[in-house]
């Protein structure tokens, strides 16, 4: 499974059952106390490294998501054993906001092109590689999409949120040695007792492509 995350937070009117485009407004406080407990290994979220947990000096964020939501999970014939292919097909939607006179330029363009000076829509959202100029409201944005990895995914997530560092099993667990996998898996508790908060994949809200 591949999944689709979009950078726009919503608000919803719960009369008209309406949805607004927001601004995000929840993120992670910058210094995070250190907790007693550290995981073994976490995250760093500016290079996706994973790094010794015991040489992080502030508090961490968990990740909580389906296995299967992190790509494809074939069964490799070989070696018995259920593996993740990720082709990077996973999918980040970006909307960037705009002021209105800076639309007059797409505008300009857009009515070139229909005399001719812009021969197909198609070169012109190359050129400025941007699909859709959207007005909500009188609020206007561009949307842009971006194909990833899952990391990639997970990068971008706590990018907007402010989070540092983020444990999360696929990363921080070797999953081709037994004795970590025992170990970590008896922490599990620990792990997400301690994190400053659980970032969740809802599969409800993810849409999957």
């Amino acid at each position: 499974m591949y999944i689709t995350y979009e950078t726009a937070q919503y608000s919803q009117n719960q009369k008209s059952k309406s949805t607004k485009r927001i601004k995000s407004h929840v993120t992670i406080p910058n210094d995070l106390p250190k907790p007693d407990f550290m995981p073994t290994k976490l995250v760093r979220i500016s290079d996706m490294k994973v790094v010794n947990g015991s040489q992080v000096n502030e508090g961490y964020c968990a990740l909580s998501y389906l296995w299967k939501q992190s790509g494809d999970i074939l069964l490799d014939e070989t070696i018995g054993k259920y593996v993740r292919i990720d082709e990077g097909k996973h999918k980040i939607i970006f909307y960037d906001d705009i002021f209105p006179d800076m639309i007059i330029p797409y505008q300009k363009i857009w009515i070139d092109y229909k005399y001719g000076s812009i021969k197909t829509w198609s070169k012109l959202s190359k050129m400025y590689q941007v699909l859709e100029i959207i007005d909500n409201e009188n609020y206007y944005f561009t949307k842009t999409i971006k194909y990833v990895k899952f990391e990639g995914i997970i990068q971008q997530i706590c990018q907007q949120f402010n989070i540092k560092y983020i444990w999360y099993d696929q990363l921080c667990i070797n999953q081709d040695n037994k004795d970590e996998k025992q170990h970590e898996i008896r922490n599990i508790h620990h792990i997400y007792e301690n994190a400053y908060c659980t970032v969740a994949l809802v599969p409800d809200y993810c849409h999957e492509h």
